[in-house]
């Protein structure tokens, strides 16, 4: 019994642990879009940049708050300086000429105290932590940015994978069936009923797709090292993709295309926030025009004797303490300030130029999305009925060689026929899944459907 439940329990480790392997190494789109999220690097340096711009709003606001500082002194002056006075001074007799040699200070000194300062008015302050604020917004979108793009890279990357595993998987169907004939032409070969030049086309036809076989394997391989890539995985991840590649949606919806608004796009958002943030930039430079005003304060107790020991008494030591306002008034500084807006209004007309050709590429991009997949959806359709011909054709042309009423040559061209409409279709397939990816891109729908 005791046998019985260990067994039990090592069954039940082993078949936990092929369903955690098979939860690590089995991919559908949706999971490997997840994993792109969390690990591709473009998305984590994104991450990155939003918790600096949190840093810098706070960095900002902090030269607003009051700056205090400490500070302590101490000196032993070796040998204290001496300063030349009149002797007349000393003594108060106006006769008494030359002057003498005093020594001012004391050979110990020391001092320490605080001192406060706080901004009352400061336009660049308050604009700039304006402009902090709205760059924590852009790098916000700058992030969807980020994810849009890694969505699209992996959503194409997969299918590109699905689609040259299936050319694998038709071109093995192939070879089984040009191995099938292969083999009963030897057989007719051996018979008298065949000629050996049919086995040898049948032969140069099985070699052929052999090798182009290993080219698809190869093709497999890089389109799933690029997919890894895009989801931020090492390269040496073994992973299997699970989703089929039949069953793909490509409709659309016409009301969604005429009544897009390019403010959805996140580029268009982007800019904008690059021109809010060039309008802030200029009404940073005016508010230099326009005084400053701090309030400062301090408080500190300073000492000095010639004996080391007294440093330390606290009847050698003396207060002192001060407050003040600052007023920092701007006169004159060469026109620097008013050139400086001049440039910064030439930075801000060439955002505005750069919006417009962006709106103009934007609506083109969504135009040419919409007919590309009209066409690459027509062109799937023709492929797809000429496979199903060709299938015909090379099936009917085969049974008619193994009833004797057919010729060889016949078989191998329909063969190729339907090898080349197989390739045909893939490719029609493949073009009519990008350009749905790119219709959901340029109707600013990629990330909002995962």
């Amino acid at each position: 019994m005791k046998r019985l439940t260990k067994g039990s329990l090592t069954g039940l480790m082993l078949l936990l642990i092929s369903f955690s392997v098979k939860a690590q190494t089995e991919y559908s789109l949706q999971q490997s879009i997840e994993y792109a999220l969390l690990n591709n690097e473009n998305i984590l340096n994104a991450e990155l940049t939003m918790r600096d711009a949190d840093a810098q709003v706070f960095e900002t606001r902090a030269d607003g708050l009051p700056q205090i500082t400490g500070n302590f002194n101490y000196n032993n002056s070796l040998v204290i300086p001496r300063s030349p006075i009149p002797t007349a001074f000393i003594t108060g007799n106006p006769a008494d000429e030359g002057v003498v040699q005093v020594a001012f200070g004391a050979q110990h000194s020391g001092n320490f105290g605080i001192n406060a300062t706080q901004m009352i008015w400061d336009g660049s302050f308050f604009i700039g932590l304006q402009a902090a604020k709205m760059l924590r917004e852009k790098v916000v979108v700058d992030k969807v940015k980020a994810e849009v793009d890694v969505i699209e890279q992996v959503t194409k990357a997969y299918y590109l994978v699905l689609v040259n595993e299936t050319r694998v998987g038709l071109i093995d169907a192939n070879i089984a069936n040009l191995d099938s004939t292969l083999r009963e032409t030897r057989v007719l070969y051996e018979n008298g009923f065949a000629e050996k030049i049919d086995v040898s086309r049948l032969q140069v036809q099985m070699n052929n797709l052999s090798a182009e076989r290993k080219g698809v394997e190869q093709g497999v391989n890089v389109s799933l090292n690029l997919l890894k890539l895009s989801m931020g995985m090492p390269i040496s991840e073994e992973i299997t993709l699970t989703d089929p590649l039949e069953g793909i949606d490509f409709e659309y919806n016409l009301n969604d295309i005429n009544s897009f608004s390019l403010q959805e796009r996140v580029e268009v958002q982007q800019i904008n926030y690059l021109r809010k943030l060039a309008e802030l930039d200029i009404k940073n430079t005016y508010s230099q025009y326009i005084p400053k005003v701090e309030f400062s304060a301090g408080w500190g107790r300073n000492t000095g004797t010639n004996d080391f020991s007294d440093v330390w008494k606290g009847d050698r030591w003396f207060s002192n303490s001060a407050i003040g306002i600052n007023v920092s008034i701007p006169i004159f500084d060469g026109l620097r300030k008013k050139y400086t807006v001049q440039r910064k209004k030439i930075q801000l007309q060439t955002l505005d130029n750069q919006y417009k050709q962006l709106t103009n590429s934007l609506s083109q991009d969504l135009v040419n999305a919409r007919e590309a997949l009209d066409v690459s959806l027509e062109r799937l359709a023709v492929q797809q009925a000429n496979l199903d011909l060709a299938r015909e054709v090379s099936d009917i042309t085969r049974e008619k060689y193994r009833e004797g009423v057919g010729s060889n040559l016949e078989v191998l061209n329909a063969e190729e026929d339907y090898k080349e409409s197989e390739t045909n279709y893939l490719s029609a397939l493949y073009d009519a899944i990008i350009a749905k990816v790119d219709l959901n891109k340029a109707l600013g729908k990629l990330k909002d459907q995962q």
